[in-house]
């Protein structure tokens, strides 16, 4: 087997035998708190065999969030506000939508919406970033404390401008976009929607640029080392720049999908944390744009067998967090043990 074949071997084999020993973890869980030890497999399975369509609707955004973490992480900067771009996306997407006439092709509307999520969610990124590069401010504070800012932007433009006059005090929303702003379902009766093949696009894209061009190479000696990339003619700070709109702008697509396929409208509350299980998909993923596909998948899975598990069995879809957090520990004991091996070496070599 050639260098490349066992690079994408080890992609596969990481994530899967993280997953194994999470939900390994969670069966014996589950036995010793009395439910049945297999509920959390048998919602899984239930999410490829009877509900793939589901497992389709929640693969995409994990997949786009994970991509989003990604991006950034490479170049060593964290953007922990996806969340925030995500509002700010759809936001601009509902906008957008809204004054798009009815008459307008569809493929040209959903490219007026998709280009103006894109934007909001970049510009929107880019705060923080110009934050860390003139005032020395913390991104990993700045984006989470712009996250609150976006979901409140999204509250305020639903009960103020943006409110459907027809609603009355039933739902705080937006009216329902024109017909030609919808993007098209691909399994239906379900929510499943094309976004999964933007989603796939996005991901060669990113490959290929971390890959293949001179640009991904630059955000890797970013990444690893930013006193030598200055060195050797890279500047630092606009490459983070580069990076916080490309991720905010991935971001915001996630906004754009679930207001133009799911709900049709801007709602308040419409994202339930989809930026945070980015951060666990890219994580779960090595960090890897290819990886992030196989993470996106189990984490959409996951989240739908939860549901199908709190429908078939007694067991709680709340069990679906439990095992995320696993990952995460699991993960974060790899790195701990990767530390103090690395600081052992050293004093070994004094």
């Amino acid at each position: 087997m050639g260098k490349t074949g066992k690079k994408i071997l080890a992609i596969i084999v990481r994530p899967v035998v993280l997953i194994c020993i999470a939900l390994a973890i969670a069966t014996l869980f589950l036995g010793a708190t009395g439910y049945n030890p297999f509920a959390i497999l048998i919602g899984l399975g239930q999410s490829f065999t009877h509900d793939l369509a589901g497992t389709v609707r929640w693969s995409t955004p994990m997949i786009l969030s994970g991509l989003a973490v990604c991006v950034t992480y490479k170049a060593g900067v964290f953007n922990l506000g996806v969340d925030g771009q995500i509002f700010m996306g759809a936001s601009a997407a509902a906008a957008t939508a809204l004054i798009i006439p009815a008459g307008m092709n569809k493929v040209i509307a959903l490219i007026i919406i998709f280009l103006a999520a894109m934007i909001a969610g970049a510009a929107f990124a880019c705060i923080p970033a110009l934050m860390k590069i003139y005032l020395n401010v913390n991104e990993v504070v700045s984006t989470l404390l712009l996250n609150f800012i976006g979901q409140y932007f999204v509250d305020y433009l639903v009960n103020g401008p943006l409110r459907d006059p027809e609603s009355g005090t039933n739902l705080n929303a937006t009216a329902k976009f024109n017909e030609n702003c919808w993007l098209p379902h691909i399994m239906e009766p379900s929510s499943a929607n094309v976004g999964v093949f933007i989603a796939i696009a996005l991901i060669i894209v990113i490959s290929f640029i971390f890959f293949k061009t001179t640009f991904g190479h630059e955000i890797k000696i970013v990444g690893t080392n930013a006193e030598f990339a200055r060195y050797c003619g890279v500047n630092p700070k606009k490459t983070a720049m580069q990076v916080m709109a490309v991720s905010g702008a991935i971001a915001s697509i996630i906004g754009a999908i679930e207001v133009t396929a799911v709900q049709h409208r801007l709602i308040a509350g419409f994202n339930n944390s989809l930026g945070f299980k980015g951060i666990v998909v890219s994580l779960l993923a090595n960090n890897n744009p290819i990886g992030v596909i196989f993470s996106g998948i189990f984490f959409g899975a996951l989240k739908n067998g939860g549901m199908n598990m709190e429908r078939m069995t007694n067991v709680p879809s709340s069990v679906s967090s439990i095992v995320e957090g696993l990952v995460i520990l699991i993960i974060s004991a790899q790195f701990t043990i990767h530390i103090i091996k690395k600081a052992a070496g050293k004093e070994v070599r004094k």
